[in-house]
């Protein structure tokens, strides 16, 4: 342990002159490369369609109606009432005529019978009923490949490239420093778990536009889906609920149908480092020199200690209140005072751990020499 030069012996056995010289002819550059690969999350179609479900709910609550017409050919005896278009029928087919009596009066055997219908299948109520659907199959297949890429690795790189120069008044001291290190994390990240929460959400809403009454009764009919290009007729184009709706539906055919897989996304960072983390490798740089130079007398001088003392002191004091602005004076000796007596208890510790240990050794060393004697 006598041959281990600690931090605080390089400092005291540094000569001021050295130091400043040293200090006053550095010369330094730090690069930095900060890199992050990520599965690459896109939420605009969350947005868009959060933002449409009200107006989708809307129309579902008062949807468009069509009166349907229904006309069939009848016996006479089924007809309860008598209509302009079965009268017109009649008059174009004169073989629905049975006999005229002597008044003139017309009998018919048949006679065409109107049935008007109210219905929801419409084309605006089917693109709806079109668009929910495609947006439940969306939901499903967007939230399958997010929680697949999301369990993918995060990986996080970081490198610092350090060179510097100095001339200590004899020669002149070089150094290239290369730091870097990856991480990499698996596992949902926060952002992920709040995209999927999003999701689900939206899911629960999309679900319940399907359990109004529109939209069963448009499932019970089996109406057929529409197809592209949106048919905007005047419903679809002055109708705000409707514009939402083809805006939402504009989207997810032009840009989610042809979806291509994206790769991660990266992210790249490079720039000098001229902060406070060059000055802390320019301190280590110096100790290098220091330490380099305690080769030629690695013997500790012991010169000078309550200089350096201070100087280390001062060095904690600066970088804390670096780190924090507004710790106080009464703080700061807090924080000291506890430090030292956790630091002076470990040490009076340790080596009353090493004084019991030597002296139970040397007494049964004493022992087995009496014995012997």
């Amino acid at each position: 342990m006598d041959n281990v030069l600690n931090v605080f012996e390089v400092y005291a056995d540094a000569d001021d002159d050295v130091v400043d010289a040293f200090n006053n002819r550095l010369r330094s550059d730090m690069n930095v490369r900060l890199e992050t690969n990520k599965p690459k999350i896109d939420v605009v179609w969350i947005s868009m369609m959060e933002n449409t479900i009200e107006y989708l709910d809307n129309i579902l609550r008062a949807p468009t109606r069509l009166i349907v017409n229904e006309e069939e050919v009848v016996k006479i005896e089924k007809i309860k009432k008598v209509t302009v278009e079965s009268i017109k029928h009649l008059s174009k087919n004169a073989g629905l005529i049975e006999k005229i009596d002597e008044k003139g009066e017309i009998k018919p055997n048949k006679l065409l019978n109107v049935f008007k219908e109210e219905t929801f299948n419409t084309y605006e109520n089917r693109f709806i009923y079109t668009l929910i659907q495609k947006m439940m199959t969306i939901i499903r297949k967007e939230k399958k490949k997010l929680i697949k890429e999301a369990m993918q690795d995060t990986k996080e790189f970081k490198k610092i490239e350090y060179k510097g120069n100095s001339y200590n008044g004899k020669s002149r001291v070089d150094i290239q420093l290369v730091i870097q290190a990856t991480t990499e994390n698996s596992g949902k990240s926060d952002e992920v778990k709040n995209v999927l929460q999003r999701i689900k959400m939206l899911e629960r809403n999309v679900v319940a536009l399907t359990l109004t009454a529109t939209y069963q009764e448009l499932e019970r009919e089996r109406v057929s889906l529409i197809t592209p290009p949106l048919r905007k007729n005047n419903v679809i184009l002055k109708n705000v609920n409707f514009q939402y709706a083809a805006k939402l539906w504009d989207f997810l055919i032009t840009q989610m149908d042809e979806r291509k897989v994206e790769k991660p996304e990266q992210k790249v960072k490079e720039y000098k480092d001229r902060s406070k983390a060059r000055t802390y490798v320019d301190e280590t740089f110096l100790l290098d020199f220091l330490v380099l130079q305690s080769v030629e007398n690695p013997e500790v001088k012991n010169k000078n200690k309550r200089k350096v003392i201070e100087q280390l002191i001062a060095n904690v004091v600066e970088k804390t209140i670096d780190v924090n602005q507004d710790i106080t004076e009464e703080q700061l000796k807090n924080l000291v005072a506890r430090q030292f007596n956790v630091i002076k208890y470990k040490k009076q510790v340790s080596n009353k751990e090493i004084q019991d240990i030597f002296k139970r050794y040397i007494s049964k060393y004493v022992q087995q020499i009496s014995e012997k004697g």
